[in-house]
């Protein structure tokens, strides 16, 4: 039911989703801008490397033998690239990975965070926060709240990154052809739902709350433990179905299908901490929801009140 009332709640607030994202669009956009004089100064590097191999030469490429092969070749062709552009300015590599790794990912929860400030508004009392109002009402809490996010899924993305690698390294050409996919598929599912349960009710504390960013993160992993079945299911599921839409529909997808499931996850997110502590709160114009231990205590209070 937590999962339904998100997507009504999606349903509604779509000028949400359109504003975060423009957001990732301009964070994307810088995000280029400062990778530039990495591109420049690798761009020789790089077609070089394409150049030797027929990997990229045609997206059917992928189908001549098998999609699993196809993407063996493609992770050792970005490995080979790594390594000569390392070989070449082990500096200017280095700050590339800042910038993807620590940058773009802080500018990217900032937004994230904006959103559930409007959602909450929204949520509460049907009021409608424009994304640069909350983005400066909250912004001290806000930069605090993504860089410690951002610093907290380093650990995480780096290991997403090593076990993609080391998974499409097996040289078996069995599991390559029947396995690997469905292996690099099911891997990055499982460890994107892990990080999204133990963060899930991280920023909805803070805002709702009002706390420390610390106090926050302990809050939110009692909401989300209350829950946590239900929580692991419905994040499952999501990262499954964007995956496997990526995988199907390609990295372009990437540039609508990000801010809709970014936007999708603020809003369970939002709607899980509201139904575990029995808040009411707005799905759309018309209908209140008023969780079932909210409800209680109203009859509760009535019953009091009769006698």
């Amino acid at each position: 039911m937590t999962f339904f009332n998100s997507i009504k709640l999606l349903g509604s607030n779509w000028e949400k989703v359109l504003k975060l994202f423009l957001y990732y669009i301009v964070v994307w956009g810088i995000t280029i801008c400062l990778l530039l004089p990495v591109f420049f100064e690798f761009r020789d590097v790089i077609t070089d490397n394409i150049r030797s191999t027929d990997v990229v030469a045609s997206y059917t490429t992928m189908f001549s033998s098998s999609f699993g092969g196809y993407l063996n070749s493609l992770l050792m062709l970005v490995y080979t690239i790594f390594l000569d552009c390392v070989a070449v300015n082990l500096g200017l590599v280095i700050y590339g990975m800042i910038v993807i790794f620590l940058i773009m990912p802080f500018l990217l929860n900032i937004g994230k965070y904006v959103t559930c400030e409007m959602l909450y508004g929204y949520m509460a009392s049907k009021s409608h926060v424009g994304f640069f109002s909350a983005l400066f009402k909250t912004l001290n809490k806000n930069l605090l709240f993504s860089l410690f996010k951002t610093l907290y899924s380093l650990l995480f993305l780096a290991l997403t990154t090593y076990l993609v690698f080391l998974l499409g390294f097996v040289n078996n050409t069995f599991f390559q052809t029947y396995f690997l996919a469905l292996c690099e598929i099911l891997m990055l599912v499982v460890l994107f739902t892990l990080n999204k349960v133990t963060t899930a009710g991280w920023a909805p504390a803070v805002i709702v709350f009002g706390c420390s960013v610390f106090a926050g993160y302990v809050k939110g992993l009692k909401v989300v433990f209350r829950r946590l079945p239900r929580t692991l299911l419905v994040a499952f599921l999501i990262f499954l179905v964007f995956f496997v839409i990526t995988f199907i529909a390609g990295v372009y997808s990437l540039v609508v299908t990000v801010p809709i499931v970014a936007s999708l996850l603020c809003m369970y997110d939002m709607t899980t901490f509201f139904t575990s502590h029995g808040m009411r709160f707005y799905v759309n114009n018309q209908i209140i929801l008023t969780p079932k231990k909210l409800e209680e205590v109203d009859n509760i209070n009535k019953a009091k009140y009769i006698l």
